[in-house]
């Protein structure tokens, strides 16, 4: 197998591509792959768009080389990138590593991030195990290997073990003869630690890779693409006066690469800190309508996570904890999301039990464990009314991190003044000069109201007269009507629908029989 003659690659499929036979230019181009694909790609792209459709699925290479999978995988056409065993047998070791790469970034590009990662840990064991002549070449595609199964573990939420698979591909980047191995490995990295939450470090990545020389036209989409939602992601968790700029280049197009689900992550995080939640169902609807989403990937995880935020935005909690019930196998978004249902809607030990779970995961990124804080000290206010000093320096210096500041709006405003208190002068001038900026939403206490009150307000959404309810219950109808007035105190309403609204949020109506 040739790595490392781009001038023989070239003169060798330029042959097989005159000669005319199929099976001759498929032969050419996995002989010649590696070099073809760095250095002569507009060639390699125009034979493999030529090759019959069979050809393509019998060499997972080929059809994953082909322009138009990336668009397919979306809904119209996956595949199922298994090799002939008959051509399995007669690979020498670099042909299987470099077929165990194109089933591993098949399997992502059609939504399968759990095959995957198997197969990503079938490449991570050949490397370790398995001898290669093409793996201890410069020229070779080591890097590239380390790159996409970083990027694998990066579509599964993974984002730590990413960042060490993507920092071995950028030292061997380093060392190859490809001028832009590093650049790609860089735009992963800011990509990654800007999921992390480490936004210094997303950000150093990112003034690395622009010093880099431009990749090949074969990377170009994949990488400016990433770099471009690492930048977006960087500029919504800090509020930054350009983010709307930022949001426009982030626009997402269909690479081996699968960043969709990290442009959907920045836009509606974005669409939320501006309160606008209908945009963002509307950005998650399109999107997970348009592509393979498997239970248990990250891409799962956004939307799920996406979607219950924006509906506790617009108040329709019930379809939220609905989506919590149709989502099983949370991810780490989707646990900090449902905590936070679950405080919005007075369900404290839900929100107790999942906030135990985050405290006790390891891996969690710096942004996702400072939401736990939040989150945790929302807790703590919402069953005692204070917060404690331990607590409220938490939560203070969480607020003086710029890097923190879209997770500070999901915070209730009569925390956030209590907190205030509890610091008294130890950096109240910057706290109060973050806070001021930001708008919170006010904790509702669910109300108790007495046995009386809910034999009143359990009727109200069938009977609409304080008549029937008085001729129901036989009391007079200015029983009713006090009673009616001490229920719209306690839940903060003026009317009965305002009341009948309330009482299903916080869920003080008995259940009916359909329930």
């Amino acid at each position: 197998m040739n790595h490392t003659d781009t001038d023989r690659a070239r003169d060798d499929l330029a042959k097989a591509v005159r000669a005319g036979a199929p099976e001759g230019i498929a032969r050419a181009i996995i002989n010649n792959v590696w070099p073809l694909y760095t250095e002569h790609s507009d060639a390699l792209t125009a034979a493999v768009v030529e090759l019959p459709a069979a050809l393509l699925d019998r060499h997972p290479i080929l059809r994953l080389l082909h322009p138009m999978t990336p668009v397919l995988a979306r809904r119209a056409r996956t595949f199922k990138p298994v090799a002939h065993a008959q051509d399995v047998r007669l690979m020498s070791a670099d042909e299987a590593d470099l077929l165990t790469l194109a089933q591993m970034i098949s399997f992502r590009v059609n939504g399968d991030v759990t095959a995957a990662v198997v197969y990503a840990r079938r490449l991570e064991d050949r490397l370790m195990e398995a001898p290669a002549d093409g793996r201890d070449r410069l020229d070779g595609p080591l890097w590239f290997l380390h790159q996409q199964i970083g990027s694998t573990w990066l579509a599964a939420g993974e984002t730590g073990r990413a960042l060490l698979e993507f920092a071995t591909a950028r030292q061997l980047g380093r060392l190859s003869r490809q001028p832009y191995a590093e650049r790609m490995a860089l735009a992963k990295t800011a990509l990654a630690h800007a999921i992390r939450g480490t936004l210094d470090d997303a950000e150093r990545a990112l003034a690395e890779a622009a010093q880099m020389p431009e990749v090949t036209t074969s990377n170009t989409n994949a990488t400016t693409s990433s770099e471009a939602i690492a930048a977006a992601l960087i500029a919504v968790e800090r509020r930054s006066a350009n983010i709307a700029d930022l949001l426009t280049a982030a626009v997402q197009i269909d690479t081996i690469e699968l960043n969709w689900p990290f442009s959907l992550l920045a836009r509606c995080r974005f669409y939320l800190s501006s309160h606008r939640p209908e945009d963002a169902l509307e950005t998650i609807r399109l999107t997970s309508e348009s592509h393979p989403v498997q239970h248990g990937s990250f891409a799962a995880d956004v939307i799920a996570s996406l979607s219950i935020e924006s509906l506790i935005a617009t108040g329709e909690v019930a379809y939220a904890w609905s989506i919590v019930k149709n989502n099983p196998k949370a991810g780490v978004l989707t646990q900090l999301a449902t905590a936070h249902l679950a405080l919005n809607d007075g369900r404290l030990e839900i929100a107790a039990q999942e906030l135990r779970l985050l405290a006790a995961d390891q891996a969690l990124g710096p942004a996702q464990r400072a939401e736990s804080v939040l989150l945790s000290g929302w807790l703590e206010f919402a069953r005692t009314g204070d917060v404690s000093p331990e607590s409220a320096r938490q939560i203070s210096r969480i607020v003086q991190r710029r890097d923190r500041r879209r997770l500070l709006e999901v915070m209730p405003r009569q925390l956030v003044e209590r907190v205030r208190e509890a610091i008294a002068s130890e950096g109240a001038g910057e706290f109060d000069t973050v806070t001021e900026k930001l708008v919170f939403g006010d904790h509702q206490a669910r109300p108790t109201l007495t046995s009386g009150e809910l034999r009143i307000l359990n009727p109200l959404p069938a009977q609409r007269s304080t008549a029937s309810i008085a001729s129901t219950f036989h009391v007079s109808p200015n029983t009713v009507k006090s009673q009616l007035r001490s229920i719209y105190r306690k839940l903060g309403c003026s009317t009965r629908e305002e009341a009948i609204r309330a009482a299903t949020r916080m869920r003080l109506l008995a259940p009916t029989a359909h329930d």
